[in-house]
């Protein structure tokens, strides 16, 4: 059970049925699925600030009445969403439902609007500050305006301009753009009717995928490759970008060429950098070169709402589960259903001894950075028990003390949510990492190069250790 509900399972549930609803009717169904399902949301909303969610809630309320469309709609109900500040909480294209509508009604549910960019504004937001101002997108044959066009649901809009590329035709409206706090903004991306929705904070002058203001060009630094090499006679050096159950025939394959290396190999680098998480099952490979003392672990609990178990027991139905999870399921049906609507023990506290330490290598540096997430927080969780690792880079994602989401129906919108259903219990005792991350042991800045500051580090550590 451990390795299953420590991260992520998701449950189907289609809480909402396709009906004929206006957003109004939207807004209060997942508004309602949410106080009633979200393993969080006790924690996100308390007496302290239940004011002031109410106040936000029924000014989004008031917006979401004023929806001519199922665009405006689906941007003001992820907006409500964000004050739980839960990466794990999300909403994401329905394909098999949208697949459905016919091009007209795309047209009139999720419209590409377009707006006339004069030469003169053109030239004036060449030299705006702030958000507003012309980004390019390197290789891309057209850039974006960015200005002022305040309605109910946007603040700004981002125009494309300058176009030589025929998908893309000027005076289209890419995004649109709303104010959340200082320099951070609510974004509804909108591609041949597509939406995407993020919370984004511009920096060295990026805003959507790669579009760079003023033709600063910024240099990717990002690496999404799996890669292992020695980079001198004493460290090891293996770069994991994803835990996803794809990879793990990969790390699998990299640590087992490397086995050698691994068992002579002083120093070992994981650049763990932008690895939003994945399976547990897929690290576990790498958690034996750590190990030096038991690992323990917190459980979860699970919110016994009347959804969250119909989401179990449809799992109880299906053909391929093998007879021993089905009834370790049954078995955690039954106690949920003896407690309904409250959080229930599923996953005991426990304490990990199975591994065997290892002579090498002797000290591990972790690369963090806030793209990482999930469960590669979980790993980290476990990782910084072990007295031979460090961990190098900037706070991480925070995105873990809620998880195992279940999947549900909008009413009429073609997106799903997610929604988290347990709740570790490291909140209890002051040791949550939602919203903060995990700290790493050394901070580094982006003017420094990680990877030499990190053979620095253990070449200064195995001196001092000789």
């Amino acid at each position: 059970m451990k390795s299953l509900f420590i991260t992520i399972a998701f449950l189907g549930l289609p809480f909402l049925m396709q009906a004929q609803c206006n957003c109004q009717e939207e807004f209060s169904k997942i508004k309602n699925h949410l106080e009633s399902n979200y393993a969080g949301f006790k924690d996100k909303v308390k007496t302290s600030n239940i004011n002031k969610y109410k106040v936000f809630t029924s000014d989004k309320e008031k917006v979401a009445a004023q929806a001519k469309n199922k665009m405006q709609c689906y941007f003001v109900i992820n907006q409500w969403m964000s004050y739980f500040n839960d990466n794990h909480l999300y909403t994401g294209l329905n394909a098999e439902e949208i697949e459905k509508i016919e091009p007209k009604k795309l047209q009139t549910d999720f419209p590409i609007e377009k707006l006339e960019i004069s030469v003169a504004l053109i030239k004036k937001l060449k030299n705006a500050k702030g958000i507003e101002g012309i980004y390019i997108k390197k290789g891309q044959g057209f850039s974006i305006a960015v200005h002022k066009n305040k309605n109910p649901f946007r603040d700004y809009v981002a125009v494309v301009v300058n176009s030589t590329d025929s998908k893309y035709e000027n005076g289209t409206v890419l995004a649109e753009l709303k104010e959340k706090s200082a320099k951070e903004y609510f974004l509804l991306y909108n591609s041949a009717h597509m939406l995407s929705f993020a919370t984004i904070k511009p920096k060295n002058g990026e805003l959507i995928s790669g579009f760079v203001k003023n033709g600063k060009e910024i240099i990717d630094s990002e690496n999404y490759n799996f890669e292992a090499k020695l980079l001198n006679e004493n460290t090891l050096y293996f770069s994991i970008p994803s835990f996803s159950w794809e990879a793990k025939s990969i790390i699998n394959s990299l640590f087992a060429s490397n086995k050698d290396n691994l068992s002579k190999t002083s120093n070992l680098i994981l650049d763990l950098r932008n690895n939003g998480g994945g399976s547990d099952d897929v690290y576990y490979t790498i958690s034996p070169y750590l190990y030096t003392q038991p690992i323990k672990g917190i459980g979860v609990d699970m919110l016994a709402s009347n959804d969250n178990i119909k989401g179990w027991e449809l799992m109880l139905q299906e053909p391929n589960l093998p007879s021993e999870n089905k009834a370790e399921y049954q078995k955690m049906v039954d106690k949920l259903k003896l407690n309904l609507n409250q959080n229930v023990n599923i996953v005991e506290d426990y304490i990990d001894s199975s591994y065997t330490p290892m002579l090498f290598p002797k000290n591990v540096v972790i690369l963090i950075n806030e793209g990482c997430a999930s469960t590669t927080e979980q790993f980290l969780l476990e990782a910084i028990q072990s007295k031979k690792v460090t961990l190098m880079g900037q706070n991480t994602s925070g995105t873990l003390d809620y998880s195992n989401l279940r999947e549900s129906h909008f009413c009429e919108i073609p997106y799903k949510i997610w929604t988290p259903t347990t709740r570790s219990r490291r909140i209890d005792i002051g040791a949550g990492i939602d919203g903060k991350g995990i700290n790493p042991n050394i901070y580094l800045t982006e003017k420094q190069d990680w990877i030499e500051e990190a053979i620095n580090f253990l070449n200064a550590k195995l001196k001092n250790n000789r």
